[in-house]
């Protein structure tokens, strides 16, 4: 958030000089106070209002990157409030505890010459001491220089090539990432593809929390697994967390609390006694759980997907039961899990990413192959919270692969570069930092720095991922979903014609401008019809032509396309008999990339009129649900102020029958159903299993109608709504 408007009405009282090389300490009290703000003999404190704050004048001698540290106590518990720097947040200040504590913002750039700072109130019930500024040190390139060895000897071949493949890119690109809510399958990567122009995050991260054995004997719906599986087979590379919700025995069943039993303050579970013996039931209930979740993770062992695992994550803040009971015990905890899953269980798919965000809670080289760091610096601050980064070198004196494993900001892959902070990856957290309401949030990175962000020519996305000896199911999508689409990546290449690609993304070359250099393809269409062309396709170094064969006969459109992106080529229409066809791409000026052909019958059937449940709108306690790629909406009361509507584009007037594709939650159940408001007969289904369900039949006119379901007995699965005419 902007404060120029409060900073530009300053008259700044103080001004003095960064040298580089050298530090600079300002104190608060010698600065301009801003509205309730006040200094009390060595502090600055009265921050209680919006607009109370404190602001200091200071130059630099060169360009360049420079570290900052703000001295503050808090007033009362933890409380936060902006950093702001020539009038824009740069961070947010966490204060707490009464002891005057620095925080760090390493890497910031600043220009020659003079510039402001200030803290300004968001929660207030501050003291401000100091602030210090001093040039940022320079990172040594070589801890870069990361060998591709895992803890584990017996580790996968997958886990072994995808620790191979982050080494080799780390200090080079930065691989996007992003956790997904269980009940939200896909939503997050729709709303990015969205945002980004096609672009999808390589990493994605899901949370074994819903298999913790307490929560399962809680109602609890897991559906991650599965869901993980699905994302490795289109070509993700797969991180799991686990706020593991502690053994019943220790939750306040009788609330909701439960949900956050993994919580300190929700939990009266003590892992320092479960360890050393005070409590032998909480260590048997250790036990079970991790045999539960060793479970989880052997479906993705069988499944060939190597997990960039991350358990016991910040343990060293304490908000987390396993990080209360002190660092011993966490320590313990943390080799307990690896010995059992790794010699045990042989989970060889695994590659451990600790976590604990501490030095001294650091368990040791033998168990750590990647060095995880959780960073929410405030919204729209896209710093490349360098001074995190060097932290994590701190915690061994091992090289480790370094990861921003959460974060609430992307940061700027510029600014990780001017840093020498390179992440290897980012994974943005779920929830309001990146969903607003099925719309994308802008609320922590905005729309048009997400799309900059992952189209930086030093960020990988999904088509950057290699396939790790796996068979992908194609992300890419063609231009007309009833296109018959042909990929050149499967003809015949001859001359100067290669195949080419990046990770799951394939295509072919003509590197000549010979017509000997070319690619033929072969295809077959069901019916006798006229068939629009069109050619997917990008020049190599701009605009280019080559010539069209069809069956043998030069077409009399050229293939000709204007630049460097993908695009598609009209090829015209032709008529085509039913059978097997050829066509052949010829050099003429060559030099292109072919990615496949589509053919869009000209008189297409007509199409089914369907509206996805999950893309409806969803009334009080209907909510998603989803296995793998199958998404659902689900009906969870039996109060008919709970329901879900959908619209259907009727494309001529007549006689029609709904069908609902259905499945109850428990056995037989029965709902209401409307259309334009007017009730029709329950719909009806029999049992868990889906089923295809009719209604009577329905007089609807040309236009869009809207389709209600709401609740009767409740309890069921939508999947789909069709119209099916009938006279």
């Amino acid at each position: 958030m902007l404060r120029r408007l409060v900073l530009s009405a300053l008259m700044l009282a103080l001004c003095l000089t960064v040298a580089m090389g050298e530090g600079l300490r300002l104190e608060f009290e010698d600065g301009e106070m801003l509205g309730g703000a006040f200094a009390n003999g060595e502090w600055v404190e009265g921050l209680k209002r919006k607009g109370d704050g404190v602001t200091l004048s200071f130059e630099v001698e060169e360009d360049g990157q420079y570290d900052i540290s703000v001295i503050t106590a808090s007033q009362s518990g933890r409380m936060q409030n902006d950093l702001v720097i020539d009038g824009e947040t740069v961070g947010r200040i966490y204060s707490e505890g009464t002891a005057f504590t620095p925080q760090y913002f390493s890497g910031i750039t600043l220009s020659k010459g003079a510039h402001t700072l200030g803290v300004v109130r968001d929660y207030g019930w501050v003291r401000l001491d100091a602030v210090t500024i001093a040039p940022s040190p320079v990172l040594n390139a070589s801890v870069y220089d990361v060998e591709p060895t895992l803890t584990n000897p017996n580790a996968s071949t997958q886990a072994q090539a995808l620790m191979a493949w982050l080494c080799e890119n780390f200090g080079v690109n930065m691989i996007s990432g992003q956790y997904l809510d269980e009940g939200q399958y896909g939503r997050e990567i729709k709303v990015i593809d969205q945002v980004t122009g096609g672009l999808r995050p390589a990493l994605v991260g899901l949370d074994l929390m819903n298999y913790s054995p307490a929560s399962v004997s809680l109602g609890s719906y897991p559906t991650s697994v599965d869901q993980a599986i699905e994302y490795w087979k289109k070509g993700h590379i797969v991180t799991f967390c686990w706020h593991w919700v502690a053994p019943e025995k220790y939750l306040d069943t009788t609330g909701n609390n439960w949900w956050g039993g993994f919580y300190t303050e929700n939990t009266s579970f003590d892992l320092r006694k479960a360890m050393n013996g005070e409590d032998p039931e909480g260590y048997a209930l250790i036990l079970r759980d991790l045999d539960a979740i060793a479970a989880q993770l052997a479906r993705l062992r069988d499944a060939g997907v190597p997990v960039l695992w991350r358990p016991l994550h910040e343990a060293s803040g304490g908000w987390f039961w396993w990080g209360a009971g002190g660092r011993d015990a966490y320590i313990e905890l943390y080799r307990l899990m690896y010995d059992k899953f790794t010699n045990e269980y042989g989970l060889n798919n695994l590659i451990w990413v600790w976590n604990g965000q501490s030095a001294y809670w650091y368990p040791g080289d033998d168990v750590v192959d990647v060095i995880g760091e959780d960073v929410y610096p405030g919204k729209h601050v896209h710093a490349s919270q360098a001074k995190s980064f060097e932290k994590c070198l701190s915690y061994t004196g091992v090289k480790k692969l370094i990861m921003l494993s959460e974060c609430g900001c992307v940061p700027s892959p510029d600014s990780c570069l001017e840093d020498n902070s390179l992440w290897s990856s980012w994974a943005v957290w779920c929830y309001e930092f990146v969903l607003d309401k099925g719309a994308y949030s802008e609320q922590y990175t905005g729309a048009e720095d997400l799309k900059a962000f992952y189209n930086h020519e030093n960020v990988l996305t999904l088509r950057d991922v290699p396939s790790f000896g796996r068979t992908f199911e194609s992300e890419k999508e063609s231009a007309n979903a009833d296109a018959l689409s042909v990929e050149f990546e499967d003809g015949t290449l001859f001359g100067a014609a290669f195949p080419a690609g990046i990770g799951a993304d394939k295509w072919v070359e003509i590197r000549g401008n010979e017509e000997t250099d070319g690619v033929a393809i072969t295809f077959t269409v069901a019916n006798t019809d006229e068939y629009d062309l069109t050619l997917v396709q990008a020049g190599i170094g701009g605009h280019k032509e080559n010539h069209v064969y069809l069956d043998g006969v030069q077409m009399e459109n050229n293939a000709v396309v204007s630049g460097e992106e993908w695009e598609n080529t009209s090829l015209g229409r032709g008529l085509l008999e039913a059978g097997e066809h050829t066509l052949e791409i010829k050099a003429f000026w060559g030099w292109v990339k072919l990615d496949k052909l589509l053919l869009t019958s000209a008189h297409p059937a007509p199409k089914a009129i369907k509206a996805e449940f999950e893309d409806g709108t969803l009334f009080g306690a209907v909510q998603l649900g989803a296995l793998g790629a199958d998404q659902w909406v689900e009906l969870r009361s039996n109060d008919e102020n709970d329901y879900v509507t959908v619209t259907l584009d009727i494309p001529e007037d007549g006689t029609y029958v709904l069908v609902l594709r259905e499945a109850g939650i428990g056995g037989y159940k029965e709902n209401y159903l409307y259309v334009d408001g007017t009730q029709m007969s329950n719909t009806v289904v029999n049992g868990t299993e889906w089923e295809e369900c009719q209604s009577e039949e329905v007089l609807l006119a040309q236009g869009e109608h809207e389709i209600k379901v709401s609740c009767f007995w409740g309890w069921c699965k939508l999947d789909w709504v069709k119209a099916e005419k009938v006279k």
